[in-house]
């Protein structure tokens, strides 16, 4: 630097001391987005987030943390694009709003996994309570909804899927290592803590394994129902290959976006065409088809608690268009019409009547040239690829394992992407309002 040059600088100073007087909700700002976020919470019930709390007034033992707390943290986050525990519980210590939020009470890692993947099926209760908050406020009015599901990759590698042959040879070389760990003779007290952690882990991965051979006879008996219906009975040497994952025994291997193959899970979502708002989500380790009419026995129980009208149109792509799916679903919701348009057969007119068939499927094909059917099926990709997209961003792989468990995770970011709906809709309407 040039000397002769008399530069006015200020200069970082980091030992000055000082004596700063605040408190956590002066340092952020009135309109940021985490007050609004849990301002939604706090209309919530979030009473099944207390479930598992066994800390009580007048009994020994320090308070818990508070579950109601943790689920706006996950929710923050969530909408931060993080799905971390471990990355929140840094945040939760070095940023200031998830230092806000937390309020001052004790987060670590393990507490917020725990939430995550502890009685899951309390979130379904969420996500009702969740629409209850939307329908309070007057911005739900969906009669049309939307079927759709995406692959997610699970946690859990293609070198863990194995056959039947060779589950059968890891369980017998886990039951010799057991064996071989003799720990009555052990050495010394330490030595001895550590063959049974080392017998601990071995029986954890045995137990798996046993999931995983139960598992395989389940997917065999599923390969010969599908295969009955073709006619074309499975070969022996189809029912061999079959595989199951000694990581996640319920995964499955299936076709990605990509054109590739791993192991992950069908995530089923049900979306209002109106709004945008997810109302039903399912987790399967099958195909698409026979997954319709589970969805909406689940909307529409979803639709009687929240006190709305029930579906007037249910739409879904031709993976839902199976001869099962169009009976179950009009058997079961009579004054709904179900619509799935026809795979394309060459050679084959899907309007055209068969004699075999029964009045649920002569009523679905009656459906196919209807202009207004094709009216709203022209909005089924706007909504529920959609719902696909925005959930997918933020949840591209399971980090825990399970059908439950990640049913669970799968949930909580529902709940996000619907607090993320409601913030748009309600600006619509005070734009509107405003005009």
């Amino acid at each position: 630097m040039n000397k002769s040059h008399n530069f006015k600088i200020s200069e970082p100073c980091r030992t000055q001391i000082e004596m700063n007087l605040f408190s956590l909700d002066q340092l952020i700002a009135p309109d940021h987005k985490v007050r609004a976020i849990w301002d939604f919470v706090d209309q919530m019930d979030t009473r099944p987030c207390f479930m598992n709390i066994n800390s009580f007034c007048g009994e020994p033992g320090r308070p818990a943390s508070s579950p109601k707390v943790l689920f706006a943290l996950w929710l923050y986050s969530i909408l931060d694009g993080n799905s971390s525990a471990r990355k929140l519980e840094e945040l939760c210590k070095n940023h200031l709003v998830y230092q806000w939020l937390a309020g001052g009470i004790p987060i670590n890692r393990t507490m917020l996994a725990e939430f995550r993947s502890n009685n899951s099926i309390k979130f379904e209760d969420l996500l009702t309570s969740c629409l209850a908050v939307m329908v309070q406020a007057g911005i739900l009015q969906d009669t049309d909804f939307s079927q759709d599901g995406t692959r997610v990759k699970a946690n859990a590698g293609i070198k863990s899927y194995r056959r039947e042959e060779s589950l059968l040879k890891l369980k017998k070389d886990l039951l010799e290592y057991v064996k071989d760990l003799d720990i009555e003779n052990a050495v010394d007290g330490y030595d001895k803590r550590k063959k049974i952690a080392y017998e601990r882990i071995a029986k954890d991965r045995m137990n798996r394994v046993d999931q995983a051979l139960k598992n395989l006879e389940s997917a065999r008996e599923v390969k010969k129902e599908n295969r009955k219906k073709c006619k074309q009975p499975p070969s022996e040497a189809e029912l061999k290959n079959v595989r199951a994952s000694t990581t996640d025994p319920e995964v499955r291997k299936m076709k990605m976006g990509d054109g590739g193959f791993r192991l992950a899970y069908n995530v089923q979502f049900a979306t209002g065409m109106n709004s945008r708002v997810i109302y039903g989500v399912d987790v399967v380790n099958t195909l698409d088809p026979s997954t319709a009419p589970r969805m909406m026995c689940r909307v529409h129980s979803r639709l009687r608690k929240l006190g709305l009208p029930e579906a007037k149109n249910w739409i879904a792509d031709a993976a839902y268009s199976s001869k099962d799916d169009v009976e179950q679903a009009t058997i079961l919701f009579p004054n709904c019409r179900y619509y799935a348009p026809p795979k394309p057969k060459k050679g084959i007119d899907p309007k055209k009547p068969v004699k075999k068939d029964s009045e649920a499927i002569k009523r679905w094909r009656q459906l196919i040239d209807k202009e207004d059917v094709k009216s709203v099926y022209r909005h089924r990709s706007s909504t529920a690829e959609f719902s696909n997209a925005q959930v997918k961003n933020k949840l591209d792989k399971f980090p825990i394992c399970g059908l439950i468990k990640v049913k669970g995770m799968t949930l909580l970011h529902v709940i996000a992407h619907n607090i993320f709906r409601y913030f748009d809709l309600i600006s619509d309407v005070e734009e509107v309002v405003a005009v």
